[in-house]
């Protein structure tokens, strides 16, 4: 398990350099919003703070809809609906296993999550 939280900070850290480029709402700063509040959802699964987990979760949620949206508006970024809608699901899926509380689980939506917006970092990167 020691390995899996190395690698997911390791992505996190990985995400904090990436630049996205967006308007609107959906900005730099809005981004740097939405990696804050997962490292402090992803800590709170690995400390099983299932109060501070689920809250955090519940924001990203709500932060990935506007992502989402921008998108959606946007046009031509079907790339970016699929992976922030995925990045709803698996917030939503995060929120769902804390409360079974299955951190376990919880853990590995976080993971994915990173991944996520990783790929998406990747696609819509700032040359």
């Amino acid at each position: 398990m020691h390995k899996k939280r190395l690698l997911h900070l390791a992505l996190t850290s990985l995400l904090a350099m990436t630049a996205f480029t967006a308007s609107g709402a959906v900005d730099e700063d809005f981004m740097r919003n939405v990696e804050d509040t997962f490292k402090s959802a992803d800590s709170a699964i690995g400390l099983k703070d299932a109060k501070t987990a689920t809250s955090d979760a519940r924001e990203l949620e709500k932060l990935f809809k506007e992502v989402t949206d921008h998108y959606a508006q946007k046009g031509d970024a079907a790339e970016g609906v699929k992976l922030s809608q995925k990045s709803v699901d698996l917030s939503t899926k995060i929120v769902t296993t804390v409360a079974a509380k299955d951190f376990d689980s919880a853990a590995l939506a976080s993971a994915e999550l990173g991944r996520t917006c990783k790929t998406c970092h990747n696609v819509y990167k700032q040359d």
